[in-house]
């Protein structure tokens, strides 16, 4: 691994066992994660953005599986790299990094906490399963998470029951779960999507405010590219469990080279001048199912830039157009052997 890189993973390949059959969910993927940054996972809904997030914590559902690949986890300089894949998802080195040293928020705050069981009592537990601290000094804990998060009157809360909370409290709470032991890496999955944009603005100041002051790592996953521009450094866009472009977040907002993302930013609502009445863009057809995968570049079927042939035989190898901006699209193949020459 590189130095000052937390996260690698190389060659990625994760299935889904149906009747016996493999059946692609994640191909081939490579990311890496530096430290104090932000990587953005993007695509629509059916992408592979979750499952990928999944497979690092080896939360994975029973009949999915990583077939291949590397999830190289460093948390220290000092420290050799763990590989996560092979590792048993319910044994003793996965459980010492999964809600410790690597945490995740998950879409829906309202599931991940126990509705009979006091907001405090859910987040100590996981400071006293993984710190080893007592009770009293894990309740001081998360009053303290709890008042960085932007709860009111956090030493009340603490005793609360989730349904008292609204949407928003409950994301907060559920943020302050995740950072409970001061995790180096934070996976938050789509933390935004159910909350109206007020409270969204909120809570994407409350996590850039945390990211600086506790110095972590954190991959968003997101189908929002406006949430993108105000949260991360790096920005991969996932589609049918492949990634089709990725580099820095100025790279690809300001020289978007796939059709996959140009079509996804042609589709974000802009402010501007009234008399413009055009309609807003919208992508053709829809990502297909897992059991329908189209051969070759999956994104063919919706792509003008289609290459008959071509795109709908083999999957693009990567074009480097610089060093930090790739795509895998057929249309830049001869891209990088224009820059070397």
């Amino acid at each position: 691994m590189k130095k000052g890189v937390l996260l690698e993973i190389r060659d990625l390949h994760i299935t889904l066992d149906f009747d016996g059959d493999d059946i692609p969910i994640v191909q081939g993927i490579d990311l890496e994660l530096p430290a104090g940054k932000v990587l953005a996972l993007v695509g629509e809904s059916g992408c592979g953005k979750s499952i990928t997030s999944q497979a690092l914590l080896r939360l994975l559902p029973r009949e999915v599986r990583i077939s291949s690949g590397e999830i190289n986890f460093r948390p220290t300089e000092d420290q050799s790299p763990i590989d996560i894949a092979p590792l048993n998802k319910d044994g003793k080195e996965i459980r010492s990094i999964r809600g410790n040293q690597m945490s995740m928020i998950f879409q829906e705050p309202m599931s991940s906490f126990s509705p009979i069981h006091k907001i405090g009592d859910q987040i100590g537990e996981v400071i006293q399963l993984h710190l080893k601290v007592t009770k009293a000094e894990a309740r001081r804990r998360v009053i303290d998470l709890l008042d960085k998060v932007g709860i009111p009157d956090p030493e009340q809360a603490v005793d609360q029951y989730p349904h008292s909370f609204s949407g928003g409290m409950r994301q907060r709470a559920m943020i302050a779960k995740s950072l409970a032991c001061n995790p180096s890496i934070l996976i938050a999955d789509e933390p935004t999507t159910a909350l109206d944009v007020t409270i969204q603005a909120q809570i994407l100041e409350i996590m850039r405010n945390l990211k600086d002051e506790l110095r972590m790592s954190m991959i968003f996953i997101t189908h929002d590219l406006g949430v993108v521009a105000q949260i991360a450094d790096e920005v991969a866009i996932m589609y049918m469990g492949r990634i089709v472009e990725k580099g820095p977040v100025s790279e690809i907002f300001n020289n978007p080279q796939h059709p996959y993302t140009v079509s996804l930013l042609s589709a974000i609502p802009r402010l501007g001048d009234l008399s413009d009445r055009r309609k807003l863009t919208s992508i053709r057809g829809s990502v297909p199912s897992l059991f329908e995968r189209p051969p070759g570049c999956a994104f063919h079927p919706r792509c003008d830039s289609f290459i008959p042939g071509r795109c709908d035989t083999q999957f693009p190898p990567t074009s480097q157009l610089s060093p930090i901006h790739e795509v895998h699209c057929f249309i830049h193949e001869n891209t990088e052997k224009e820059i070397s020459s």
